[in-house]
C-alpha cells in the first residue's frame, strides 16, 4: 500500500517522550503512530465482527466459555481464518522502517 505523508500537532513535551520511547524500541515515530492506528481499525473490526456474529459485547472470556457461548452452526476456525488471512495481507511489518 502507498503510504501518504501527515502532519500532526502534540505537546512537546510528550513528542520528547515518544522519541525517546521509539529509540528505545528501534521504531520510528511514524511506525509507531501507524501500529496504534492499526490498533484502533483492529479493535473496531472485532466490534463489527462481533455484530455480524450475533454477539452483542466482546467480553474477556475463559476458554472453557467460548465453545459454550458460541452460536449454534458457526464455523469459528473459518470465520476467522479469512478475516485474519484478509487482515494478514494488509499489514506491514514496520520494525525496519527507523528514521
Amino acid at each position: 500500500m502507498a503510504k501518504k505523508k501527515l502532519t500532526l500537532s502534540v505537546d512537546e513535551d510528550l513528542l520528547s517522550e515518544a522519541k525517546k520511547l521509539s529509540a528505545l524500541e528501534g521504531k520510528s515515530l511514524s511506525c509507531i503512530v501507524e501500529e496504534y492506528f492499526e490498533g484502533l481499525v483492529i479493535e473496531r473490526w472485532a466490534r463489527d465482527l462481533c455484530g455480524d456474529l450475533g454477539l452483542v459485547v466482546l467480553e474477556p472470556t475463559t476458554e472453557s466459555e467460548v465453545p459454550r457461548n458460541r452460536p449454534k452452526g458457526l464455523d469459528a476456525a473459518k470465520t476467522m481464518r479469512g478475516q485474519r488471512d484478509g487482515r494478514a495481507r494488509g499489514y506491514r511489518n514496520c520494525s525496519a522502517d527507523t528514521r
